[in-house]
């Protein structure tokens, strides 16, 4: 299952009041951006504040998307391992990347010990799981 969450807010500028709304997709996301990007929600922000600039077609060098700035972010409607890291509308970017890279790093040694060792749960075998995930480890300090 695919990790998304909804953006949304509204704000006003000139007597007009915007809706901007969009869908992220979180594993894009994490994929794409370094540790202190996920890690300052400021960095987040200024990845967020441009994709919900263009869902109402608002250029980002306009006084209108200065309006947008100021404006809070709502939360909505996460799907996969994200529904963990909601609350009261606010995400919460770090514990969800901490989830995150633990499932992924998990797919991996669980393709290894299917495809080596023809280990069908590697839950159940918790010594083998734990020799893995060190040897992952290790593997990427070395290098």
């Amino acid at each position: 299952m695919s990790n998304t969450i909804k953006l949304d807010m509204s704000f006003s500028f000139k007597g007009d009041t915007f809706y901007p709304s969009t869908i992220l997709d979180l594993d894009s996301l994490m994929s794409n951006h370094s540790l202190e990007v996920i890690h300052q929600e400021s960095n987040i922000l200024s990845f967020i504040y441009p994709l919900l600039a263009a869902s109402i077609d608002l250029d980002t060098y306009s006084y209108a998307y200065e309006s947008m700035l100021a404006s809070h972010v709502v939360y909505s409607q996460p799907t996969g391992i994200a529904v963990n890291h909601l609350s009261e509308e606010q995400f919460n970017y770090v514990t969800f990347h901490q989830e995150w890279l633990t499932k992924k790093v998990f797919n991996i040694i669980e393709k290894i010990a299917k495809t080596h060792l023809s280990v069908v749960n590697l839950e159940q075998q918790p010594h083998l799981k734990s020799a893995l995930l060190e040897a992952f480890y290790a593997g990427k300090k070395a290098v």
